[in-house]
């Protein structure tokens, strides 16, 4: 089952179709780049398995990171169709298999599913809609805002609605059996890239995160996000 993220198409069988239109299948290990900044990209790349993260490093070494990717996310859109060098890293947080498209590849690909460009668009979409909201909001708020505004952005995007009477099935709760009422987010996410992704350590996105489980307005589990209530998540933006 692939899991969502922000770039993710929610087609399980998706892997299948794509390998009979790419040449190319490499393994990568954690810790290594599939590509880096300056890179000219003639490739769009698909996750198959595994796990990545695109970020910037400036000089100083200091790291920002733009997007998290999981297996059936495509990656590198952007150098790849405007043909300029990349301006990201593609670097590998788990041992991962990534398909590797050419331009004719994917035109032959786009001619016989069109609707997969719709698909693609539709991601990428949702990608300049996360990067604008981190340029028009990161720069203004407090770290406990900026937590919470970033979890309403991906909960609209990517929020279930899960219920202890069973309106889901218990078997796909990521909480087994501390199931609460309200949305569970369909992102798994750590606290280190949601600092990475708002411009902050580490520990004060924990610091924040624990004063959002106190009042009561998410759970978290693992990796996984619950908000009980949305609409009282958005109320403590004007309270904090």
């Amino acid at each position: 089952m692939l899991y969502k993220s922000l770039w993710v198409i929610d087609d399980t069988d998706i892997n299948e179709l794509l390998l009979n239109y790419s040449s190319t299948q490499k393994s990568y290990t954690e810790g290594s780049f599939i590509y880096q900044q300056d890179d000219v990209q003639k490739y769009l790349h698909f996750l198959m398995s595994g796990r990545i993260k695109v970020n910037l490093i400036d000089s100083s070494g200091a790291e920002k990171t733009l997007a998290i990717h999981e297996p059936g996310s495509f990656f590198g859109e952007t150098a790849f169709f405007d043909q300029h060098p990349s301006f990201t890293n593609a670097q590998v947080v788990k041992d991962s298999v990534v398909l590797f498209f050419s331009k004719d590849q994917l035109i032959n690909l786009f001619k016989d599913y069109p609707e997969i460009v719709f698909q693609i668009f539709e991601s990428m979409g949702r990608k300049i809609r996360l990067l604008s909201f981190q340029v028009e909001y990161m720069s203004f708020l407090k770290i406990e805002q900026r937590v919470a505004v970033l979890l309403l952005s991906l909960f609209e995007s990517f929020g279930r609605v899960c219920s202890i009477n069973n309106s889901v099935p218990s078997e796909n709760c990521t909480f087994k059996g501390n199931c609460i009422d309200g949305q569970h987010l369909e992102i798994t996410i750590t606290d280190q890239e949601i600092a990475d992704m708002i411009g902050a350590r580490r520990e004060a996105v924990t610091k924040a995160i624990n004063k959002l489980k106190k009042q009561k307005l998410i759970c978290k589990h693992k990796r996984t996000i619950c908000c009980p209530d949305l609409n009282k998540l958005n109320d403590s933006l004007s309270e904090s």
